[in-house]
Order: structure tokens, then C-alpha cells, then sequence
């Protein structure tokens, strides 16, 4: 279940990534700008980040 709702957060941060560039570029939007910026490097954390072993 962990690396199901792992997966699950990595894929909405990139998706919401996405929408802010598309909802902020047209409009001259900084605010959505920056907020892709983060959910952009929220995504690429979240991919490279290692694993702890718990055992």
C-alpha cells in the first residue's frame, strides 16, 4: 500500500506541475509558474529519492 499511495503523490505533483504551467504561462501568471516550479521538483524528488529499508 505504501508504494501504491507513493506513486499515487508522485503522479499528482506531476500532474498538478502541468497544470499550473498551462494555467500560468498563457496568463502571464507568476504564481502558477512558481507553483509548477515546485510540484516539478516535488515530482523529481519523489522519483529519485531512495528507499529506507525497514527491515
Amino acid at each position: 500500500m505504501k508504494t501504491l499511495f507513493r506513486i499515487a503523490i508522485i503522479v499528482g505533483c506531476f500532474l498538478l506541475a502541468i497544470a499550473c504551467y498551462v494555467f500560468g504561462i498563457p496568463y502571464g501568471g507568476i504564481a502558477f509558474f512558481l507553483l509548477g516550479l515546485i510540484f516539478e521538483a516535488l515530482f523529481w524528488i519523489g522519483i529519485f529519492k531512495k528507499k529506507k529499508n525497514l527491515v
